[in-house]
């Protein structure tokens, strides 16, 4: 043989090609044979394992469309002897035309398979004679049958790979360390445990191995029904550039693992990336256009009341869990294109079920009822991807498994290791924790009002009031069992002040703050989801945190289905960062797509937010963070609605007082006791809020009223005395006779029957005795928010009745200071005044405007106004110092048209301050200041800042960002055009003569003028100047007088007299301070008037400080009384016992505003005359 292989060596290698020429012999098919199977063998024998190239069998030509594959049949070297074997196809080095698949293949007959890429944007074509690729030799001991593939990290991050050879007739009795974990518990036994194992070895197939791991069904086809819809096209969202590595990552995976595919689609969605709890990215697309034209799909979800029943029975449960669940379902050929979505990398399409679709939960669903069909009702419950298997032994129990691991893997599903749950005797389950005694809520939808921490302050005691008080229909004896805590509160004022008071928390109050918060959270506040109702979900966002309500209405009542409330992050209590609208959208995702998700899946439900343009989501303008939290809600069905903060309470308590973990050391005593979770709600009986509206106080009260006792002694015998006889009772008792037949004793306390037109239901009305009319009336008026007198007497009315109840309401409304510091205007504004002006340059206006650009050189204007002439100047300036502001008024006014005789401003400190006065000293002009905050004392100015502003919103778009060069040409335009005020142009009155404008150059007009001398001129130009400034001032004092007149018809003169009593408007109602009090609770005396007006004052504070001067409208008569003629509040709660008022909204009683009795002497002077000056009204008694 080592003869035969010298002698080929030499043939082939040494010899000219002459000596291969064929010869014609009678065998020259044999000798061509030869050759050929010594080529053959020539090229395995090659160092590099050469065998050939690989042509295309077919004679015509290949076309590879654009960007797609091909799969094509090649031509290339037969075996020796024609018989078959194993080659490694590789692509040819340095061609970049097209791409060939690496592939280890079996050469038959000479022919091999080769799969072609196109990559490019156009057809690719393909002759017979190109070389497609190589052929290498591979040794057969080269090729493994059944291995394992073992990976270990060695040293510089390098990968070994090792291939270990197992016989495949023996069975692998390990498991992956993932699937052992489930199998290792020490709780078991260890017989239990090694029939764990066994059970898992065997269905080891059906748990995904990594997260790109999951399986594939065809027993399900998701379809999207759009009916006549057209397609739906939307441009893709733009994303960060720090976030586009991400999204090509994100995209790869799901190309790779046939999640998706690239498509051609007249569909598209946008996308979102959104961030993981564990910091990676989650893939979304916002198809809620889509949603909107589809059809929805019917499909019952579950009734889970129905099956919680029989887990009772149970002792053993496993919950078990899909990988990505609705990734294993394909998508139908006909409706992948509807699932397309655009990125900045291309157009791409589904091809498995993804997430977002309003359908998706129905045909998950269907799936999981057909792939456990037989099984349902007996040991396993399904309610989408969650599935629990429940049985009263361990034996079963591993029988039923069995069972559902044996179908899923018959239909191809795999599951999730982390998210299953085996043998266990206790799980959770849907928001429910499911063990052997039965069903319970989790411990985490009750957390918010479980781990509320013991109030410490007025302010936290009144939140825990108010939520409580939400539901206090459902706590029995609710007004016992909230007394302490509502003593506490008793005299203590509503005001900011008062809320960070010190409470003295005692034992009682303890026992009593556990029993609320054990009611809150037990039936039947707190009752199971019946998920054949609609949900309802209260949310609320604050600058503490989140908070949100899950609840349902069940037979006409509300209930509660879970508590959730969270502390913000550092970031989101960045105001510049998190808007209101933003925060409230944070609380609206967070409880819907992370906290209540489990039962607002695939049902419909109501949103109720306190934020009004939340509830026009769907048309908002959303930055690229809301619309990531958009498309996670895309996928659920709901309706958002607004309701005010008021009536969000319960919500709007839980964001504002998130509950936090514990400081170390602080003991948690709001644990409640250990009770038997039960399956139904109790129901409430009509007694249960008995004790608030009947008792023995108001009996007790009743006897102590000689006018109520009279008469009920009347009506217990049902005889009306006579006329006469009833004209002999006290006034108080006649008016409650006139009412006799609407009164009768019940349970012995004296009420009036009403018929309510409204409701069409009798109403019984307590009759209250006069001792505690005040009472009654201060704590449904602070139930109420302080409302105005008809609310305050509808919600009076409800429950009680006494004589002139109206009267006596609108006379203690009126003596309410906190109403009165609340109420922005009762009396009428205050008459204007005028300044009269009579030649240019008197007086001159001045302000300042802001435009409020930050990108502008020069964002503040300073505006100057003739308030003759109304010639107007305008400067731009960087800034509103005293520097800037003498010198533009230096340059601009007085060096061109010389001094005024007086600058009129308001009290701003550029203003006031020593450099202006300097400048005014210099040139002897006079200073003249506004009123504090009282912008209409320098009315020319500002309505020329108004005109202006409208000018400046006139200039084109690109002119706009170059304002402060087109400034001067707004200014020219303004004052040589006739102002309504004067009837003349402000230049002419300024000058005496029309300026030649441009326009009069171009169309060779202008004003004609005669020839005078210099004598002649001068009288000339003196007369027009004198009619003019005639005919201008006696328009403008029409303008004026007109003026005044309109604005005088809604004033009326209210003068002040030293010694008054008054309050100031609070001028810290911006921002956050729009809550405050339209007026300054510090009370102020009058110390003078300025002038001979009644529109300025001198006040001070009537404890001593500074003296202040203000507008009249700025001021406001107080009607509190003085500090010395108050009754202590000790003597007027040591009256009269104490009874416990209804609390309404959860806030508790106050004690009620006295006005002080009014003295009027037998002469009272008229306010209008001076004799009154020095004194203080007589309504105020000596002071």
């Amino acid at each position: 043989m080592n003869v035969v292989t010298s002698c080929w060596d030499i043939l082939f290698k040494r010899a000219e090609k002459s000596g291969f020429s064929p010869q014609k012999l009678q065998n020259y098919q044999a000798w061509r044979d030869a050759f050929a199977i010594c080529n053959r063998i020539e090229a395995t024998m090659k160092e590099d394992g050469l065998l050939g190239y690989v042509r295309p069998t077919s004679r015509r030509i290949i076309k590879v469309p654009s960007k797609s594959e091909l799969l094509v049949w090649g031509r290339t070297r037969k075996g020796p002897g024609g018989k078959d074997y194993c080659a490694m196809m590789e692509a040819l080095p340095g061609d970049s035309s097209m791409g060939v698949a690496r592939t280890l293949t079996t050469v038959r007959d000479g022919r091999v398979p080769v799969r072609i890429c196109n990559p490019h944007s156009y057809c690719l074509t393909i002759g017979r004679y190109q070389k497609l690729g190589k052929l290498h030799s591979v040794d057969e001991a080269d090729v493994h049958g059944p291995q394992n593939l073992n990976l270990s990290l060695g040293d510089d991050g390098v990968v070994e790979v090792a291939l270990m050879s197992t016989t495949p007739d023996e069975p692998e009795q390990e498991l992956p360390r993932e699937v052992s974990s489930l199998a290792d518990r020490p709780d078991l036994s260890k017989q239990q445990q090694e029939e764990l194992h066994a059970l898992l070895l065997k269905w080891k197939h059906v748990f995904a191995q990594h997260d790109e791991d999951f399986g594939c069904t065809n027993l399900v086809q998701h379809q999207i029904h759009t009916g006549d819809a057209p397609p739906v096209r939307e441009r893709y969202c733009p994303l960060p550039p720090a976030m586009y590595k991400e999204m090509k990552t994100l995209l790869s995976g799901m190309l790779e693992s046939g999640v998706i595919r690239e498509s051609c689609s007249p569909w598209a969605a946008p996308i979102v990336l959104v961030r993981k709890k564990n910091g990676s990215w989650r893939f979304c697309v916002d198809y809620r256009k889509l949603n909107a034209v589809t059809h929805k799909d019917a499909f019952p979800l579950p009734r889970i009341e129905e099956t919680l029943t029989s887990l009772t029975q149970a002792e053993w449960f496993s919950t078990l869990d899909l990988a990505s669940g609705y990734w294993q379902v394909e998508m139908d050929a006909l409706d992948r294109e509807k699932t397309a979505f655009t990125t900045p990398l291309g157009l791409f399409e589904f091809e498995r079920m993804p997430f977002g679709l309003c359908n998706a939960p129905a045909t998950f669903q269907r799936l999981m009822q057909r792939c456990l069909s037989g099984q349902l009702s007996d040991y396993v419950l399904v309610y989408l991807d969650d599935i629990i298997l429940y049985s009263p032994d361990f034996t079963s129990h591993l029988q039923h498994l069995d069972k559902v691991l044996e179908r899923l893997g018959q239909h191809g599903l795999k599951l999730r290791l982390d998210k299953c749950k085996l043998l266990q005797h206790e799980v959770k389950f849907l928001g429910h924790v499911v063990d052997s005694s039965g069903v319970k809520p989790d411990p985490d939808k009750i957390s918010a009002v479980r781990d509320w921490p013991v109030p410490n302050s007025i302010k936290q005691v009144r939140a825990f009031l108010g939520l409580a008080g939400y539901y206090r229909r459902f706590v029995s004896g609710f007004a016992k069992v909230a007394r302490l805590l509502n003593q506490l509160l008793t005299g203590i004022p509503a005001n900011k002040k008062s809320e960070a008071q010190k409470v003295n928390w005692s034992p009682d109050c303890q026992t009593s703050f556990v029993k609320l918060k054990t009611a809150l959270t037990q039936a039947p506040v707190l009752a199971y989801a019946d998920y054949t109702l609609p949900f309802v979900v209260y949310t609320d966002a604050s600058n503490q945190g989140l908070g949100a309500v899950l609840a349902q209405v069940q037979e006409g009542r509300e209930r509660v289905m879970a508590y959730a409330s969270r502390s913000l992050h550092p970031t989101e209590q960045n105001d510049a960062n998190y808007s209101s609208f933003k925060l409230e959208l944070l609380a609206l995702k967070w409880a819907v797509a992370e906290k209540f998700k489990d039962y607002l899946t695939g049902t419909k439900f109501t949103v109720y937010t306190d934020n009004n343009p939340l509830a026009h989501l769907q048309t908002a303008r959303l930055g690229a963070v809301e619309q990531r939290w958009v498309a996670q809600l895309s996928s659920f069905d709901f309706d958002i609605k607004y309701r005010s903060g008021k009536s969000n309470v319960n919500a709007d308590v839980l964001s504002r007082y998130p509950v936090n973990p514990l400081p170390t050391g602080v003991a948690n005593t709001t644990a409640g006791p250990d009770t038997t979770p039960v399956m139904a709600a109790i129901e409430l009986t009509p007694e249960g809020d008995s004790e608030e509206w009947a008792g023995s106080e108001w009996e007790v009260a009743q006897s102590s009223d000689p006018d109520i006792q009279i008469v009920k002694r009347y009506v217990e015998t049902r005889a009306l005395p006579e006329k006469p006889e009833r004209q002999a009772l006290p006034l108080r008792s006649q008016r409650l006779l006139q009412q006799w037949k609407r009164l009768h004793v019940q349970n012995n306390i004296l009420c009036r029957k009403v018929f309510d037109s409204q409701t069409h239901e009798v109403r019984h009305q307590i009759v209250c005795p006069s001792a505690r009319s005040k009472e009654v009336w201060g704590s449904v008026h602070e139930a109420t928010a302080h409302a105005g007198v008809e609310r305050t007497l509808s919600r009076i009315r409800q429950r009680f009745y006494w004589p002139n109840m109206e009267g006596e309401v609108r006379q203690l409304q009126q003596g309410c200071v906190a109403c009165s510091l609340r109420r922005e205007r009762v009396e009428p504004r205050a008459p204007l005044k005028l300044i009269e002006v009579s030649y240019p340059l008197e007086v001159v206006g001045l302000d300042f405007l802001s435009l409020g650009r930050n990108a502008d050189t020069h964002p503040n204007i300073l505006v100057a106004t003739d308030l003759f002439t109304r010639y107007a100047w305008a400067v731009p300036t960087r800034d509103q110092t005293a520097e800037t502001t003498v010198k533009a008024l230096w340059t601009q006014i007085i060096q061109p048209f010389g001094c005024p005789a007086r600058f009129h401003s308001d009290q701003g400190p550029n203003f006031e301050s020593g450099l202006m006065k300097q400048l005014c000293d210099t040139y002897g002009i006079a200073k003249s200041r506004t009123t504090p905050y009282h912008p209409a004392g320098n009315g020319s100015a500002e309505r020329f800042n108004h005109t202006l502003f409208n000018m400046l919103r006139s200039l084109e778009t690109d002119k706009q960002n170059h304002w402060p060069e087109y400034l001067p040409e707004l200014v020219h335009a303004y004052n040589n055009t006739a102002h309504s005020a004067t009837g003349y142009a402000p230049s002419f009155l300024m000058f005496g003569r029309h300026l030649r404008l441009p326009v009069d150059i171009g169309l060779g007009v202008g004003p004609q003028q005669r020839k005078h001398d210099l004598d002649g001129w001068v009288r000339h130009h003196q007369q027009r100047l004198s009619v003019a400034y005639g005919l201008a001032r006696q328009k403008m004092d029409n303008a004026a007088s007109q003026n005044k007149q309109r604005y005088d018809s809604k004033a009326r003169t209210l003068p002040l007299l030293p010694g008054e009593r008054v309050w100031l408007r609070n001028r810290n109602r911006q921002g956050q301070g729009k809550l405050c009090t339209w007026w300054n609770p510090e009370t102020y005396v009058v110390v003078e008037q300025v002038g001979d007006t009644e529109l300025v004052y001198r006040v001070q504070p009537e404890r001593g400080g500074r003296v202040q001067t203000v507008h009249r409208n700025a001021l406001k008569v107080c009607t509190a009384p003085p500090a010395e003629t108050a009754p202590p509040a000790a003597e007027a709660a040591a009256e009269t016992p104490e009874i416990q008022l209804p609390l309404i909204y959860g806030f508790p009683p106050r004690p009620a505003a006295i006005p002080p009795a009014r003295e009027e002497p037998e002469n009272p002077p008229r306010r209008s005359t001076r004799e009154n000056l020095g004194q203080p009204p007589v309504r105020y008694g000596d002071l």
